[in-house]
């Protein structure tokens, strides 16, 4: 799943990771993302931090605090700085990736939390 208020970002993620064979379903924002979960949990959320409604420090902790999406591996794309590591490392996040980044550590970053969490 990738959550992003922005339509631009949620297209060009989505473009990138169908590319490498990985379904891809979108939320405008924390909110939508939080009712998708609801319903069907995603492998991997990418998401943003700054989102109207609900933002993704506070999606993060969601999904931590529920035991059916505990372990959904959770990768976090913003304008990097320290604090923001250490609330996103607190909400419950895998991986702060600051902006812009290059596609392949994204795609290099799921391959990984993917392979962690089926023992590989």
């Amino acid at each position: 799943m990738v959550a992003d208020d922005s339509r631009v970002v949620r297209i060009k993620t989505g473009r990138l990771l169908a590319a490498h064979r990985y379904q891809v379903v979108t939320a405008e924002d924390g909110l939508d993302a939080a009712r998708q979960i609801e319903a069907a949990a995603p492998d991997v959320l990418v998401t943003d931090v700054d989102m109207p409604g609900m933002n993704g420090l506070q999606l993060a902790r969601q999904v931590r605090g529920n035991p059916r999406t505990a372990r959904v591996p959770i990768i976090m794309v913003t304008s990097d700085n320290d604090q923001l590591r250490a609330e996103a490392a607190a909400a419950g996040v895998d991986v702060v990736l600051g902006k812009p980044y290059p596609e392949e550590q994204l795609i290099g970053h799921i391959q990984q939390l993917l392979q962690g969490q089926t023992g590989t």
